[in-house]
Order: C-alpha cells, then sequence, then structure tokens
C-alpha cells in the first residue's frame, strides 16, 4: 500500500470547521433555551434538535484525525502520544461532566458520551476513510437494530444495573440519549473526513453533495412512509409494555428472571426520524446532514472564518461555550423554559461576543487550555535509545561486566 508522505499532511487551523462547530454548539443551545415550539420559530427549533449533537458527534471524529494526524496518520511514538492525549482528553471531560451534573437537571449532557466515543475509537485510528466510512454505514443501519433488541432483552431479563460502572456502560452505548452504538457511527463518519484531504476543495465539494443525498434519503424516505401511516407517532419508540399484574414470575434467588409484560416494538419504530428517535432513518439523514454542512463549510473557504468570526469564535471554544450554556441555565432562572425567543437571543449574544473577545486577547479557550496542557504533558513520551551491541573481545567472548 503506498503511504502518503508526511510533507503532504494538511495544516493549520480550518475555518470551517470552527463555524461548524459553532453552529452546533448554538444549535444545543436553541434546543436547551428555545420557547413553545410553533409555526416557523418552531420549525427552527426542531432543525437544531437532535442534528446538533449529530454535528457535535460528527466534529468529534474529525477532531480524532486532527489529534492523530490529519489525513497522514502518526505512527510509532507519536502515535503513543496522541492516544496518550486522547485518554488524557475524555478523562478530563467526564470530571467536567460530572462538575456540570451538580448544576443541572434539565438537559441531556452530552460530554461524558462525547469522552466515551473518544476512547472507543481508538482502535480505528488507523483505518483508511473507506474503511471508515463503511463502519459508519454499518453503524447507523445496525446500530439501532442492536440497541432496541438489547434493550428489550436486558428489561424482559431483569439485568439492569443499579448505577455502577456496568449502568455507565449500557447508558453510553445502548439507552442513554445519545446512544454510543448510533452515534460512534457520526463519530467514524467524522474522523473518515479528518483522514482525507481538507485542503483540497475537491474533497468539500464530494462531501457537499454526498451529505445531501443520505439526507433527503433519510428523511424523505421517513417523511413518505409517515404519510403512507407506516412510520411510528413518537408515544411508539421503545419496548412495550402492558399490565401484567402479578403473573408471579419473579423469583426470590438471583438466578434470571423472565418478564412477560416486555415486548419488542413493531417494525413500524424503525422507520421515523424523529429527532433522538435512535431510528435508521434519523442516523442516515442526520449524518448526511452533518456531512453536508461541512461539505459547504469547507467549499466556503478560509474568508468564511472572518464573515463569521463570532460563530467561529464559539467554535474554536466549544468546550467552554457549552458549559458556559449549562452554568447560565442553572444560574439564570429565566433561562428555564422561556416563553419567548428574548432569553436565547440574550444567551446566544452574550456567547458570541465573550467568545470573539476571548480568542481575540487570549486565543484558546479556557478549558480548551486546561485540555491541551494536560494532555500535553501527560504524552511527554519519548523513544528509547537505540540499542547499541557490547564489543565482543577479538576470541569472541563479550567482555565480562
Amino acid at each position: 500500500m503506498i503511504q502518503t508522505p508526511p510533507s503532504l499532511r494538511y495544516s493549520g487551523r480550518i475555518a470551517a470547521l470552527d463555524i461548524a462547530r459553532g453552529i452546533a454548539v448554538l444549535g444545543m443551545f436553541a434546543a436547551h433555551v428555545g420557547p413553545e415550539r410553533d409555526g416557523l420559530s418552531g420549525w427552527f427549533l426542531d432543525l437544531a434538535d437532535g442534528r446538533s449533537s449529530i454535528l457535535f458527534a460528527t466534529l468529534a471524529g474529525v477532531s480524532l484525525a486532527i489529534l492523530t494526524g490529519r489525513n497522514v496518520p502518526y505512527t510509532g511514538v507519536e502515535f503513543l502520544q496522541a492516544k496518550v492525549r486522547i485518554f488524557t482528553r475524555a478523562a478530563l471531560l467526564i470530571a467536567i461532566s460530572g462538575v456540570l451534573a451538580l448544576m443541572n437537571d434539565i438537559v441531556a449532557l452530552i460530554l461524558t458520551f462525547y469522552a466515551t466515543w473518544f476512547v472507543l475509537a481508538i482502535p480505528f485510528l488507523q483505518w483508511r476513510p473507506r474503511n471508515l466510512f463503511i463502519l459508519a454505514g454499518g453503524c447507523w443501519i445496525l446500530g439501532p437494530i442492536a440497541a432496541t433488541y438489547l434493550n428489550v432483552f436486558f428489561e424482559k431479563a431483569g439485568l439492569y444495573s443499579m448505577g455502577d460502572s456496568s449502568g455507565f456502560l449500557v447508558d453510553t452505548l445502548i439507552n442513554g440519549t445519545y446512544v454510543g452504538l448510533v452515534y460512534m457511527g457520526f463519530v467514524f463518519a467524522g474522523l473518515g473526513i479528518g483522514r482525507l484531504d481538507l485542503a483540497d476543495r475537491s474533497v468539500a465539494a464530494t462531501l457537499a453533495p454526498i451529505g445531501s443525498s443520505l439526507a433527503i434519503l433519510g428523511y424523505g424516505t421517513a417523511f413518505l412512509l409517515t404519510k403512507m401511516g407506516m412510520g411510528p407517532t413518537w408515544e411508539d419508540y421503545g419496548s412495550s409494555f402492558v399490565d401484567s399484574g402479578d403473573l408471579g414470575w419473579r423469583t426470590d434467588g438471583m438466578g434470571p428472571e423472565w418478564d412477560p409484560s416486555v415486548s419488542a416494538p413493531s417494525l413500524d419504530m424503525f422507520l421515523g426520524a424523529e429527532p433522538h428517535s435512535g431510528t435508521i432513518l434519523e442516523a442516515i439523514g442526520s449524518g448526511g446532514f452533518a456531512i453536508a454542512i461541512i461539505g459547504f463549510l469547507l467549499l466556503g473557504g478560509p474568508i468564511l472564518g472572518k464573515v463569521l468570526y463570532p460563530i467561529a469564535s464559539v467554535g474554536s471554544m466549544p468546550l467552554s461555550a457549552y458549559s458556559f450554556h449549562i452554568i447560565a441555565i442553572w444560574a439564570i432562572p429565566a433561562l428555564v423554559f422561556p416563553d419567548s425567543f428574548a432569553p436565547l437571543a440574550w444567551l446566544v449574544g452574550a456567547t458570541l461576543v465573550l467568545c470573539s473577545a476571548w480568542r481575540l486577547v487570549l486565543g484558546r479557550g479556557p478549558l480548551e487550555r486546561l485540555l491541551h496542557v494536560a494532555s500535553t504533558r501527560a504524552s511527554q513520551i519519548t523513544a528509547p535509545p537505540p540499542y547499541t551491541p557490547l564489543p565482543v573481545a577479538p576470541n569472541g567472548e563479550s567482555p565480562r561486566q
């Protein structure tokens, strides 16, 4: 296989990716702080709901590619250092999410999921883009099916834990707000995008129509099926339960339990595309939507970074901006279930101004600086010195030590 020389690695900060991150973060603001959804404004909020987190996950994959060599993956010590940086960042994200969770009982925090996806992606960091895209498609198609029926099995067998480490894995992979078996497809897609030469405009010109086609395929199919009466309503998502009464199915022992009141959902459940529904068509549509946004922004070129400087500033420090909005929701009652768009407008405006000023004066965001410094120090690994054989005496014997 012909290897791309490191000299052809694209470099520099890519404004389009910062803008995409900014859009994803501000979209989550809209999903969390927006008022009652009605009319055109309701359509706008629905557009942000679910798709913002999926764009965020896709960009997480792009970030992984950048951390590990961009379009020319690192090898040797450089690759080991990159993996240590990823582990360190994941650990810090979990810690930051834990602090934010103390101030939050409204927003489904994404940071712990984000950290888990980082670690789960490590075995695939040196895969070729084509294989990563195939893997992403597999997660979009098989992930919703696997997650749904694993949930049914766990519920039926009474295998759910009481919040210990296994509960963490189940939440982040199978039944949390952001189902890892599906969302890893977005991470893999982003990782594949980041492994392409993003300095080549032909790449952007390919991503934009492919992403748009996938979005039309996913959302269009779901729309048509729903109009034909085949898609689910929102209440249909998930496992179904019936009041079984006291059927004597539970035991007092520690053996397996088999709950007859739990049944698998109908196949119609996989045909919708509602936000956070975790269906096949939502994954294809929203995944394509994220890819299209990245492609179109890349087509815009570096000039967009100047025209949309405030949004790019938010995207240059997404962790800080995201954490700021969680703290703001906790501290300002007006942001909780507001009656108008005014609180959202104030929050977005304040974030744009603060991030722009911080970036202009201090550069990297505060929490981004923490992750950078901590992960860089943790990854200070040097290659061992080259092996030097002991001198050999004239008689063929090694000298005594």
